[in-house]
Parts: structure tokens; sequence; C-alpha cells
């Protein structure tokens, strides 16, 4: 089925060409139109349309601010901000213009005036961007030559910031935002070297993807914080990328004394997805999604890693792409409540696309649902707009896929969905074809290799 446009109105074409604050109004979304051939998907996914003007879509994050809720996109080509309210018909409400590359995580203050856009290395800057009028985002401070490859906000306003490498930022004066000495930074104080990205939930609790992951609160402040616990990855699921505790803000802690056995509680499931990119080949050891108890973890007791969901593995006899452009890999996802009570997960997984999962939230045991697996995409966010049933599928080929969610559908069975990882190979378009060759040969592709693929001039 091809991807069905998102159509936007001339003056929002206007804003993405000049970086000019005008505001557009809502413009229906144009019919799925099916032809056959760019998307794989389950019966219970449906492809809304496509908004391709946010290839490269790298990530995205919503907020709600006076009533409306405002979907930040960040992407190669800038940072856009669109009314999300409904997230089927966005408004694209303002556009940043500057090459970013690539921003994993764009972090939004809760009060949605302030985002950060960082840099892959972590070498080059850490821009502060005013979104206090969304039809006008502009930078207002930078720091050049540091920064962090992802980072969070440590507190409501955003006045600080946890970077991945154990960095912390002081951002109060928007305009001459600083690094902190490491005596400083929340790394030196929780004890760690820094991981690959720090998540603070709902209820003040800050999650590290370190090794071991590390987990802290403020005591008082940012400035002051407090290590709770820790947890070894025991099951191969690789350096953690991304996590997320569930049911935060309905967190009792157990009474003293109280076994932390039995069924899970609320706010002790925590989510996690583990990274092997530039791994072309899936393997027992890919980056795959998994699970924890963090029962007791407000009195030390350590996390313990509970179930694990992999790529089904294969090779180009049997369908599975046995070279990735990406990687064998998970990435970004995010989560809601399942209808039935259980946990719902969109989760990317570059080449292998958005796949839908179902937790127990009691025992951790994963469950896959369904999946959407663009042909010619590889996705690097999954990202639920809360309390609807549609989640947008950020991609670096085709920009942003809006999915809804059937809750209510019949879930497809083991087999149709291991067949759905094993299916890509057989219908790739030559461009993804050239794309694995090249990246397969880790970027060394000689002038005269990239010449006899047609790709003078470019590089993986």
């Amino acid at each position: 089925m091809r991807r069905p446009l998102i159509a936007l109105s001339s003056v929002a074409a206007l804003v993405l060409a000049t970086g000019i604050a005008v505001a557009a109004p809502p413009v229906p979304v144009p019919p799925v139109v099916p032809t056959g051939g760019t998307a794989i998907q389950s019966p219970n996914v449906t492809l809304v349309g496509t908004i391709p003007i946010e290839g490269v879509g790298v990530s995205v994050r919503t907020q709600v601010v006076d009533g409306k809720r405002l979907a930040y996109v960040s992407g190669a080509a800038g940072l856009s901000i669109y009314n999300a309210n409904d997230p089927a018909k966005p408004l694209l409400l303002g556009h940043l213009p500057m090459y970013n590359w690539e921003n994993e995580d764009i972090a939004v203050s809760r009060d949605g005036r302030t985002a950060i856009m960082t840099e892959f290395t972590a070498s080059a800057y850490l821009h502060v961007v005013d979104v206090s009028d969304p039809a006008l985002p502009h930078i207002v401070g930078s720091i050049v030559g540091a920064g962090d490859h992802t980072v969070t906000c440590a507190n409501y306003h955003c006045t600080y910031l946890f970077g991945s490498d154990g960095n912390t930022f002081d951002i109060r004066d928007r305009e001459n935002p600083k690094k902190l000495p490491e005596d400083q930074s929340w790394g030196a104080q929780v004890g760690v070297k820094g991981g690959h990205a720090v998540h603070g939930d709902e209820a003040g609790i800050f999650i590290s993807d370190s090794n071991p992951l590390t987990v802290f609160t403020l005591d008082p402040d940012p400035l002051h914080l407090k290590r709770l616990t820790t947890g070894e990855v025991t099951k191969k699921t690789a350096y953690q990328h991304n996590n997320i505790r569930t049911r935060a803000s309905r967190y009792v802690p157990r009474a003293a004394g109280e076994s932390l056995g039995g069924p899970l509680r609320d706010g002790e499931l925590l989510l996690g997805e583990g990274e092997t990119n530039f791994k072309y080949a899936c393997s027992g050891s890919s980056g795959a999604f998994s699970t924890w108890s963090m029962a007791g973890f407000d009195r030390g007791a350590k996390m313990q890693q509970l179930d694990v969901l992999r790529p089904v593995n294969g090779d180009f006899t049997d369908g599975n792409p046995a070279t990735e452009a990406m990687g064998c890999s998970g990435h970004w996802f995010t989560q809601q409540d399942a209808k039935d009570g259980s946990v719902l997960v969109a989760a990317a997984w570059y080449e292998h696309g958005t796949r839908f999962l179902k937790v127990d939230p009691r025992t951790g045991k994963i469950r896959q649902v369904g999946y959407f697996q663009p042909v010619r995409g590889s996705t690097s966010q999954a990202y639920w707009i809360k309390g609807t049933d549609y989640v947008w599928s950020i991609d670096y080929h085709s920009g942003i896929d809006i999915l809804k969610f059937d809750q209510g559908a019949k879930t497809p069975t083991t087999q149709q969905l291991n067949t759905s990882w094993l299916v890509k190979v057989h219908v790739v378009d030559t461009w993804s074809d050239i794309m694995r060759i090249v990246c397969k040969q880790e970027g060394q592709a000689t002038p005269a290799q990239l010449a006899q693929l047609g790709m003078a001039g470019h590089h993986a």
C-alpha cells in the first residue's frame, strides 16, 4: 500500500521554505490509495498518512500547552512544531530550519517553552531553542564544542539538563548555557560514567541507561542527587538504549519488611530497549526489548531483568535481511495503558519498522501483537500520542508515518508475526539494496565502488 501523503497548505510550505512564522489552517488527510508495494502491516494497524517533509525524521515529543497538544519533531532539516490535537490531521505551526544530525531524543520543558537540540557525537553543539511561540522557534543560546549525545530536562522548567555522557548543564540563563564542572555532574554524584540516555519519569525518578543501569532522584535539586539502586544486564540485550518506568505516578512503596516477591505492582515495571546498530545480521545477542522488576528499588533492592523479545533471525534465503543499513536493532519506544489492563508498547526497530507489543504489568512477560514495516525506510522512534490509538512512526526515510492501532482487532498469529520479520528482502527497492551494500562495508566503499553502484558523490 502506498503511503498516503498528508498535504500541507501553501502557507505551511512557505514556513518550511523561509522560516517565516505564519499560522496555517488544518488540512484534511487525503484518502488512502492502495497501490501495493511499500509497506507490510498487520491487519490491526492502519497507515493513516505520511508527512514526507519531515524526512529525515529522528525524534518527537509532545507537551500540552494552553490546552493544545503540541508535537515537537526533530529531523535533519531542523525543528518543526505541530498542533496534534487531532493526531491524524496535524497542523504545522512553525519550523526552525537548520541542519541537525541527529538529536535522537528531543528534550522539551514541561511548560512547553524550551527545546534542546543536540548533535550525534556530542562534540559540536548544544542549542537552547525558545519555542514559547510555536510559530517562531528560534535559538537563544548555544554551547559550541560541547554537549552530550542525548539530554533530558532535570526539572519542570528545564533549568538544568542531565546528559547521556554523565554531564549536567546549567541553562537557567537561556542565552548563556554552560556545562558544569565534573564534580557537580549527575554522573559523578551517582557514581557512573554515563550511558546512552537518562529518563525522568512523572514521579521524579531518573534511570540512566548506563552499565549498570542506575536509579536516582533529586535530593532536593539537580545539584544534589541520591542514588537509589542499580541493575545489571543479564540477558544479552546489549547496552541499554532507553527506558521507561510504567505507571510511575501510581507507585506506592511496599511496607517496611514486606516481601518483594509476588506480582509486580504499579510503578515496579521497567521497560528497556537495547541497541546493536551497525551489526547488520540478526543474532542471539541483537539489541532487544526487555522488561525489568524494580520491586523495592526505593529501599536499595537491585533491579532484575525479566523477559526479552528479539528480532527473528534469518538470512537472505528465507527473507530476513541479513544485511541491514542501520543494524538489527531496537531503537526508541513509547508506551501507554492498554484497554485490557496490559501495557501497550510501540517500539521502533530500524528497518523492521514499528512493532506493537503487550506487556503483562505483573510478570513483565512480552508478546508481539502487531507491526508496520516500511519497505523503503528505517524507523528511529515510535511515539504514542498518549490517550489515543495513534502512533507517529518517525522514519529516517519517509518522515512521519501516522499509524492507527486497533486494540479491538484480532491479533496476528505467531506465524504471521514471525513471517513479518522475514519478508522484506523480497520486495526491497533498488535504493535500499544499494544502501545496505554500502553500509555493510561500514562506509569504506571506494569512489570506484560507489560509481559502480551509481552513487558517486554519496557516502553512507
